[in-house]
């Protein structure tokens, strides 16, 4: 039988520590032995429970259960055990909590803000009189006709230089983002063979860069990642290694021809399997067709034509 570390305090607890001890599973020992732990306050901390814990809860379950009014209830013995498993899994129920060291938690007091108001105070404007004579003074011209004094003239000149000068104040310079040169060198390869998938290799991997990267991905069920470049949006990229280029070339050649470029001038080309199941990989040095299947004349002229070998010097297109 599983041995609990609770102390019962009178008969009622003790039936529920017994019964406890007999039907409890050893997750349930361990919360009740070692607590659980909480997060609060931005503290790990942890929960336990007591018998005496328990009695409030079931006295609080058995008053929702009483009649309106009623001042006892009658609640049967398997209902207050089932309780009792209840409060001691239920996590959420939190009874007393302790630092991890043991001792007890205690909740910081909330911090009360002082406001302070600034002291109100009116101002009533000293009243200038007339001299009282004949004599008339400046103030007597001044009803009508505005008077421009040195202090307007001075703020007036102070906001026209302001003005000038942020007139004059250059735009600040937003620097250009910088681009890696594995993707300057990647573009330039796509934009020579715009029909063409571009493998490049990169360490011992090949990878492939934007929505050739996503085709690849959706056909060969891989999964798709991503590169930062210096631009504003990640770039999607797959790869495969190097010692399974054979393996990967193969398959990408059932939906696209594809370039192998273990550097900008060392590139080999292999052209989608035909539905006839020709095999047909092109050498652009000397325009030579290696071909599982036989291949006529014809089809070496073509695939002289199409990388420039002919004396047409027409550009690649695969």
């Amino acid at each position: 039988m599983i041995t609990l570390n609770l102390t019962a305090k009178g008969t009622e607890q003790e039936l529920i520590k017994n019964y406890l001890e007999e039907n409890a599973s050893e997750t349930l020992a361990e919360k009740i032995n070692n607590g659980v732990k909480v997060e609060k306050d931005g503290k790990t901390l942890i929960n336990k429970k007591t018998l005496e814990g328990f009695m409030k809860y079931a006295t609080d379950e058995a008053r929702k259960q009483a009649e309106k009014g009623a001042s006892a209830a009658c609640v049967r013995s398997d209902v207050v055990f089932g309780w009792a498993i209840h409060y001691f899994e239920e996590e959420s129920i939190e009874e007393k909590l302790y630092n991890e060291d043991g001792n007890e938690y205690k909740a910081p007091k909330p911090v009360v803000k002082k406001t302070t108001t600034a002291p109100t105070s009116t101002y009533t404007p000293p009243v200038v009189k007339k001299p009282e004579s004949d004599q008339l003074s400046l103030f007597d011209f001044t009803s009508d006709t505005p008077v421009i004094t040195d202090t307007e003239e001075t703020v007036e000149v102070g906001i026209e230089e302001t003005i000038e000068e942020a007139a004059v104040e250059e735009d600040p310079i937003i620097e250009q983002p910088k681009i890696s040169p594995l993707y300057t060198r990647y573009m330039a390869l796509v934009e020579k063979y715009p029909t063409t998938l571009i493998a490049l290799r990169v360490g011992d991997f090949y990878e492939i860069f934007g929505d050739a990267a996503e085709r690849v991905a959706e056909k060969l069920e891989l999964t798709l990642a991503s590169r930062d470049f210096g631009l504003k949006e990640r770039v999607p990229m797959v790869g495969f290694p190097y010692h399974r280029v054979d393996v990967y070339r193969d398959k990408i050649r059932q939906f696209s021809s594809v370039a192998i470029a273990e550097s900008d001038d060392n590139i080999q080309f292999y052209l989608q399997f035909q539905k006839d199941g020709s095999d047909l990989q092109v050498n652009t040095e000397t325009g030579e067709v290696t071909e599982s299947n036989k291949v006529d004349d014809r089809v070496n002229d073509l695939i002289g034509i199409l990388f420039g070998i002919l004396k047409d010097d027409l550009e690649v297109r695969l």
